[in-house]
C-alpha cells in the first residue's frame, strides 16, 4: 500500500510537540533533520510506529527522522505544517558538546546540494567513459560545453555554501552570495594568477584561490553573522536594510582575503593532508577501516564530519580515495539485506529485506540498515566485516572516485576514467566481493527472527500441556535492578544501537543515584578503563551495564570503580559510582543501560519495564 506523506507529515509534527516545539527542519538524503527546542517530550516509539517512518536517531544535536527515497516529499509537506523562526534555529536552547555542533552545521551546510554535486559527478563519469571509446571528440564544443558543465557546482562551491551557511547562521542571503562571488570573480582571479603584490589599507594580502574550496567561506559567513547583527541591532530602521548588507559586504570582503580565508585554507589543507597521509602509510588497512566502519558512522547519523575532506579532495586532487572504498561499506549492507532476503521465512521480512536491498543499490542504505540488518543485529555485522574485505581491496588498487557522489549503481559511472583502468577494475572487484560476501556470510550465519514454524508450535503446546513444572523452575538467570530508578523499554533508549537492539535486549534506568551494584552473582568480564560500561557473567548469560550516553567523551571523569576485571562479585556488590550531577551539568544523559548481550540458543529474555523498581528488585529473567 502506498504510503501518504501528508499523513507521515501531519503525524510527526504532532508527535513531535508540535510547531511550538519544532525550532528548524532541513533534511539530507534520507533524514528529516529537525532541531527541536524540547527533546525530552518526544516518544520515540510512537515516531518510529508513524507510516513511513524508518527509525529515530538523535545525534547532532537533531532530533533525525529516516524516511527514505521519499524524504523530499515527506519535508515538503512538513514544511506547509510549521513555521521556520530562522532567529529561533540559530538560538536553540538545546545544548550540545562542540563535536555535534560541527556535525550539526556541516550537515545543515552540504545536505541541500549534495544531490547537485553528485549530478556533476556522474556527469563527469559519464564524459570519461565516451573519452575511452572515443565516442566523443575532446576539441570540439559539444564535449568542452559539457565538460565545464560538470565542473561549474565545484567551480563555484563557495556560492553554494554560502546559500546554506547564511540559512544556517543567519545572514542575509544576498550578502553572503556577494561575499562568496568576490572570492571566485574575475578579478579577483586576475590578481591571483598575475602574482603581483596587493596591499589593503596597506596590509598585504596573500592571493589564494578560493574556487571549490569551502572552510574559508563557511568562517566568512559565519563571522559575518556577528557583523550584521552588530549593525542591524545599532543601525536606524530607516536606513538598516540599506546600510547592514553594505557594511556587512565591505567589511567581510577584505576580512576574508586577509584572514579567514588564508586560516580555513590552511585548516581544510591540514584535515584534508592528515587524511591523506594516514592513507598513503597503507591504502588497504585505510580501506578495511573505511569499509568495515562508514555504515557505523552512519547509524550515529556523524558521517557528516568526512564531506570538507571528500570535498576537498575533489578541489585539491581532483579525485577521492575514501569515497572509493566507502562504496564496499554500501554495497556490502545491500548484500546483507539480500541475505536477509534468501535465508529468512517470515513473509513480512521478505518484502521488506527486498525492498531494502533494491534501494540499497542506489545507495540509500538506511532501509537495510535499519529496518533489517541492524534490526536482527548479525546481517550488520556480516554486512561491516564484507565492507572490511571490499574495502581493503579498493585500497589495494587505489580505486578513487573522480567526481562528487552517493556511491550505487547509479553513479559507478564517477569511478571511471580513461587511462585509469585497473584503478576501476579494482573498483568493481571490491563492491562485487563485497556484495556477494554479505550475501553469503548472511546466509550461513544466520540469524534469529520470529518465525515459529508449525512442528515448534505442536511441541510448544504439547510441552505446556504435559509439563507442570513452574517457569520459576525453568529460570536460568534471574537479573535484579542494578540502580534505583524508573525502568524504560530498551526502546525508548535515546541511543540508536541499544534502542534497535543491536546490542540486544534489555532495559534502560533513569536512576535517581549515581551508584551501579552487581544485579546477581557473577564475574567481571570486562571494565572499561573510563569506567562508564561493565560486562558481567554467569551462567552463560552476559549483562552489558552501560551507565549513560555517550559518556566515553567523558574519558573516566566522574566515574570511579570499584572493581576490577576479573573479580567475583555478588549480588548487591557496589560496582561503580558515578557523579550522577556532574554528568548532567555538562548535558549527558545519565540512564543506565542494560543489555543482555548473549544468553544461548534455545531461551527467551523476560522484561519487566514501565515502572519505578527499588535497588535488586528484580527487572529481567532468562529463561
Amino acid at each position: 500500500m502506498a504510503i501518504d506523506y501528508r499523513i507521515t507529515a501531519r503525524e510527526l509534527v504532532k508527535e513531535l510537540g508540535g510547531d511550538n516545539n519544532i525550532s528548524n527542519v532541513t533534511h539530507c538524503a534520507t533524514r528529516l533533520r529537525f532541531i527541536l527546542k524540547d527533546e525530552s517530550i518526544v516518544d520515540s516509539a510512537k515516531v518510529a510506529k508513524i507510516p513511513g517512518v524508518i527509525t529515530t536517531v538523535q545525534a547532532g544535536g537533531q532530533y533525525q527522522v529516516v524516511i527514505g527515497n521519499h524524504v523530499k516529499d515527506a519535508f515538503e509537506f512538513v514544511m506547509g505544517l510549521v513555521t521556520v523562526d530562522e532567529n529561533i534555529a540559530n538560538t536553540s536552547q538545546n545544548k550540545i558538546g562542540i563535536f555535534n555542533r560541527i556535525v550539526d552545521i556541516i550537515s545543515s551546510i552540504f545536505a541541500p546540494f549534495l544531490y547537485t554535486l553528485a549530478a556533476c559527478g556522474i556527469l563527469q563519469g559519464i564524459l570519461g567513459i565516451f573519452v575511452a571509446l572515443n565516442a566523443i571528440d575532446t576539441s570540439g564544443g559539444t564535449y568542452q560545453i559539457l565538460n565545464f558543465i560538470s565542473w561549474t557546482a565545484f567551480t563555484f562551491l563557495p556560492v553554494l555554501i554560502s546559500i546554506t551557511a547564511a540559512k544556517k547562521f543567519g545572514v542575509n542571503t544576498y550578502a553572503a552570495v556577494v561575499i562568496a562571488c568576490a572570492l571566485v570573480c574575475p578579478d579577483y582571479i586576475n590578481m591571483v594568477n598575475t602574482g603581483a603584490d596587493v596591499y589593503f589599507l596597506g596590509m598585504k594580502i596573500q592571493l589564494l584561490s578560493y574556487t571549490s574550496s569551502v572552510i574559508p567561506i563557511i568562517l566568512s559567513i559565519w563571522v559575518a553573522s556577528y557583523i550584521q547583527k552588530f549593525f542591524d541591532k545599532y543601525l536606524p530602521i530607516v536606513v538598516r536594510n540599506l546600510f547592514s548588507p553594505m557594511f556587512t559586504i565591505t567589511i567581510m570582503v577584505p576580512l576574508t582575503l586577509l584572514a579567514f580565508g588564508p586560516i580555513g585554507n590552511a585548516v581544510g589543507g591540514a584535515i584534508g593532508g592528515a587524511y591523506n597521509s594516514l592513507y598513503s602509510l597503507s591504502p588497504m588497512i585505510a580501506g578495511i577501516i573505511v569499509g568495515g566502519l562508514w555504515e557505523v558512522l552512519v547509524i550515529f547519523g556523524v558521517h557528516w564530519g568526512i564531506t570538507p575532506v571528500t570535498v576537498g579532495n575533489y578541489a585539491a586532487l581532483g579525485y577521492d580515495t575514501f569515497t572509493g572504498m566507502q562504496a564496499s561499506a554500501v554495497f556490502s549492507q545491500v548484500g546483507a539485506a539480500l541475505g536477509v532476503f534468501l535465508k529468512t521465512k517470515d513473509k513480512d521480512m521478505k518484502g521488506v529485506s527486498a525492498s531494502a536491498a533494491v534501494t540499497g543499490l542506489f545507495g540509500i542504505t538506511e532501509p537495510a540498515i535499519y529496518g533489517v540488518n541492524l534490526r536482527l543485529k548479525k546481517p550488520m555485522i556480516c554486512g561491516c566485516i564484507a565492507g572490511a574485505v571490499g574495502g581493503g581491496i579498493a585500497g589495494a588498487f587505489h580505486a578513487v572516485s573522480w567526481g562528487y557522489n552517493m556511491p550505487g549503481i547509479a553513479t559507478i559511472p564517477a569511478y571511471f576514467k580513461a587511462g585509469y583502468a585497473s584503478e576501476f577494475i579494482g573498483f568493481l572487484t571490491s563492491i562485487t566481493i563485497s556484495f556477494v560476501l554479505g550475501v553469503i556470510l548472511t546466509y550461513i550465519v544466520g540469524f534469529q527472527e520470529n518465525v515459529v514454524e508449525a512442528q515448534e508450535e505442536i511441541s510448544e503446546t504439547t510441552e505446556k500441556a504435559t509439563d507442570n513444572v513452574s517457569n520459576e523452575n525453568r529460570v536460568i538467570l534471574d537479573i535484579a535492578s542494578p540502580a534505583k530508578g524508573l525502568v524504560l523499554p530498551i526502546e525508548e533508549v535515546k541511543d540508536e544501537v541499544f534502542a534497535s537492539k543491536g546490542m540486544g535486549d534489555g532495559i534502560g534506568i533513569v536512576v535517581e543515584e549515581g551508584k551501579v551494584y552487581a544485579p546477581f552473582d557473577s564475574s567481571v568480564e570486562a571494565l572499561f578503563p573510563t569506567g562508564h560500561a561493565i560486562g558481567l557473567s554467569a551462567n552463560g548469560v552476559e549483562l552489558l551495564i552501560h551507565i549513560g550516553i555517550n559518556t566515553v567523551e567523558l574519558d573516566g571523569k566522574g566515574f570511579h570503580a570499584h572493581v576490577a576485571q576479573g573479580d567475583t562479585v555478588r549480588k548487591g556488590d557496589l560496582l561503580v559510582t558515578f557523579d550522577k550531577e556532574m554528568i548532567e551539568k555538562e548535558d549527558y544523559d545519565t540512564t543506565v543501560i542494560c543489555v543482555v548481550t548473549e544468553m544461548g540458543d534455545g531461551t527467551q529474555l523476560d522484561v519487566r519495564s514501565g515502572c519505578k523498581v527499588n535497588m535488586l528488585e528484580k527487572v529481567m529473567s532468562v529463561k
